[in-house]
């Protein structure tokens, strides 16, 4: 099934997700400028994949859709961890590690330097309509061929 923008539909119910945001609070020592913040909530739809396409050394990615109220879709990547016993803690250190070096990026490429670099933004889901409402990590899904570094 296609999309109107061409994509594929994953197939599937909708199903609710809390999306956990980290905000950076801008301010404070230098070394800590961008490592405070606030999780904010916010509720979602979404179909996830069952089964991956892909996976590193910890993780499996998973396509996923946000569907939004109109039935738009937004192509994103879930990251789930191999480790069954994984602390649910470790989701939201993540996210926040990434964000924060997202932020140190951004004050980096001001520098006026030979070559940007960036960090993709991410994000912690809470499956709520799933039993034990599992997280998974998320980010925005980039074309093309990825390389790791």
């Amino acid at each position: 099934m296609e999309d109107p923008s061409g994509g594929v539909v994953l197939p599937g119910r909708p199903e609710r997700a809390v999306r956990h945001e980290w905000n950076v609070r801008r301010g404070g020592p230098a070394e800590y400028r961008y490592c405070h913040g606030d999780w904010v909530k916010s509720v979602v739809n979404c179909v996830i994949d069952d089964l991956p396409f892909a996976e590193g050394a910890l993780r499996m990615c998973y396509r996923m859709q946000l569907v939004s109220k109109e039935g738009t879709r937004h192509n994103v990547v879930a990251k789930v961890s191999k480790d069954p016993q994984e602390d649910r803690y470790t989701y939201f250190r993540d996210v926040q590690a990434q964000m924060c070096a997202k932020c140190w990026a951004s004050e980096y490429n001001s520098r006026d330097v030979p070559k940007k670099i960036d960090f993709v933004p991410a994000y912690v889901y809470e499956l709520v309509d799933r039993p034990g409402r599992p997280l998974v990590g998320v980010e925005e899904f980039v074309e093309g061929v990825f390389q790791k570094y």
